[in-house]
């Protein structure tokens, strides 16, 4: 089978994230399928329909979503029906961008979210108008319905999308999704308690609510610390007793990589307490050190972290007391906690790495 592959981010971005999972979907594709062809497409921004919103919202009024305006996706069709090559299948990585492309050979396609599901938790509804929603939704519900398989990397997010277009559904498959990092041979945790908390946004992830738990934490263990990777935190932050800043990784630099891979093999519990999320790559990637994770029990979390087998889950991420008692049960029951690493470890390697994810792929596809 020829499939070409089209995406809004270019190849050559795959430093982790959607351009990563963008990456490594196109890779695990290119194992068993013919994907000569690669379409970055990515139409400029309608500047007139961003305006025009925002006029609305000054004079009181709700605004368009202009990101996907009519022009912009139109835009985006005029482009794909001039580089379209010939193949027999195509396959789109997202959904949005291209709900007004005409498309003429069977289609497949995969994301971590419908846009419903996007502008839900990562933007305010109500500065919207319902009408220009209620387009684009009617547009991807189309779309979606007349794919051949619509893959998802999470049950959660599939179900939210069922729900939120009122769709069977039937060719809608969660395939799951792998981490960016080097899987370690073993576990080679050392017994500290290094409490991890990684984001490229310290405040907004819950930096100083695992700040505030660790204060309370060493009131009775003392020798717990936390170490922060991503968004550098404010210097009152940085001059707590237990608190410390690791910095800001590359993966792409090699000495950067290394450094990563230590932190991750030497942490006793990665700690994300989001309340913005869908998907967490680093909850997989901490698991294949055989880190376990305590985070929210919210969007597709719960999926990858099973209450006191592979980490602990929070009923309200935004409760200092809540994070620091479940950081505290981790470090006083030693026992459970050794298999917690052992069960963790294994869940992500048999569940979570790309191959796997390909291999899915290859048995979807071709049947």
């Amino acid at each position: 089978m020829k499939i070409s592959y089209i995406s809004n981010i270019k190849l050559s971005e795959s430093s982790g994230g959607m351009s990563g999972i963008n990456h490594a979907v196109y890779h695990q594709l290119k194992r068993f399928f013919d994907v000569e062809n690669y379409l970055y497409i990515n139409a400029k921004e309608d500047k007139w329909a961003k305006v025009k919103s925002k006029l609305l919202r000054i004079l009181g009024h709700t605004g368009n979503y202009p990101f996907f305006s009519n022009k912009r996706l139109k835009e985006i069709n005029t482009i794909f029906q001039n580089r379209k090559e010939s193949c027999d299948a195509y396959f789109f990585f997202g959904f949005t961008s291209w709900i007004d492309i005409e498309v003429t050979k069977p289609y497949y396609c995969y994301n971590d979210a419908s846009f419903a599901t996007y502008v839900t938790i990562y933007n305010n509804k109500s500065e919207f108008s319902e009408k220009d929603l209620n387009r684009i939704y009617d547009k991807e519900k189309k779309w979606l319905q007349n794919a051949q398989l619509v893959f998802f990397n999470s049950d959660w997010a599939l179900e939210e999308t069922k729900k939120a277009y009122d769709l069977i559904g039937d060719n809608f498959i969660n395939i799951g999704f792998g981490g960016f990092i080097e899987v370690p041979k073993r576990d080679t945790y050392n017994g500290d308690f290094n409490f991890l908390f990684i984001s490229r946004e310290f405040v907004p992830k819950g930096g100083e609510i695992v700040v505030n738990a660790l204060q309370q934490v060493r009131k009775k263990h003392p020798k717990a610390n936390l170490w922060i990777v991503g968004d550098t935190p404010s210097q009152e932050v940085l001059e707590i007793d237990g608190v410390f800043y690791k910095g800001f990784f590359n993966k792409s630099d090699k000495i950067q990589y290394k450094a990563l891979l230590a932190i991750f093999s030497e942490a006793f519990c990665l700690v994300h307490p989001t309340i913005k999320d869908t998907t967490t790559l680093v909850i997989t990637e901490s698991a294949y050190f055989g880190c376990p994770a305590i985070s929210s029990n919210r969007f597709a979390i719960p999926e990858f972290i099973k209450e006191k087998e592979t980490g602990l889950l929070l009923d309200n991420p935004r409760d200092t007391d809540e994070v620091a008692a479940k950081m505290s049960w981790l470090i006083e029951n030693p026992d459970a906690y050794k298999i917690m690493r052992q069960t963790v470890r294994f869940f992500a390697i048999e569940n979570n790495i790309w191959g796997k994810v390909g291999d899915r792929f290859k048995e979807l596809i071709k049947t």
